[in-house]
């Protein structure tokens, strides 16, 4: 296997969608309350939302020969995808309050969906890592249960940015930058979720 084959594969192995069902699984044996019903129902509806209609979408276009590759590597094909994602993670947020999901379960979905959209006003003008995104930013998420344990993710984190590097899908710019705003992101939506949008709803 070559290094280009590998680092394939580990940008297979660590696309979004498969990063995000195991925050939320780990969410959901952690955080949230009720039987295994309707812990289930939480998990299939909070997966679903979170990349697993994303993924279906995307093969459906590549299907229809919308996109070259199923990891849409045109930076001008990602803008309707980027936007149907985030119409989907709305979705999901909207379904995870309706079950009185764990406000760790919603709030993720709040995440996805503003910084989805901040996604696709950056993808009109320049090519950020979508993957690195989609990798740093719902880590965020497992601070509160491991803390500083979380740093064992770091190699993670630099093995699949130099994939992103080593399959000429993004520049150490772009991947440094998906790196970067993935956390600060998601830091400053738990903050408007947590300050601002959930006094409201009690208010």
């Amino acid at each position: 296997m070559t290094a280009q084959q590998f680092a394939h594969r580990v940008s297979i192995a660590f696309i979004p969608p498969v990063v995000a069902t195991f925050v939320i699984s780990v969410l959901v044996r952690f955080w949230e309350h009720g039987g295994i019903f309707h812990q289930s129902i939480v998990w299939l509806t909070a997966v679903a939302s979170a990349g697993g209609l994303q993924i279906v979408y995307v093969l459906y276009l590549k299907r229809m020969e919308v996109v070259s590759a199923y990891d849409v590597p045109e930076r001008e094909d990602r803008n309707h995808p980027y936007l149907v994602s985030a119409g989907i993670s709305l979705g999901g947020l909207v379904a995870l309050q309706f079950l009185n999901a764990s406000v760790f379960l919603w709030g993720l979905l709040w995440c996805f969906t503003v910084n989805t959209l901040i996604l696709y006003v950056i993808n009109r003008y320049w090519k950020i890592s979508a993957h690195m995104m989609g990798l740093t930013g719902p880590l965020v998420f497992l601070w509160p249960l491991f803390g500083v344990w979380l740093a064992l993710a770091l190699p993670i984190v630099l093995l699949l940015g130099w994939a992103r590097i080593a399959t000429g899908s993004h520049t150490f710019a772009q991947v440094l930058a998906g790196a970067i705003v993935g956390v600060v992101l998601t830091l400053l939506q738990v903050w408007l979720l947590l300050d601002v949008v959930l006094p409201l709803m009690r208010g």
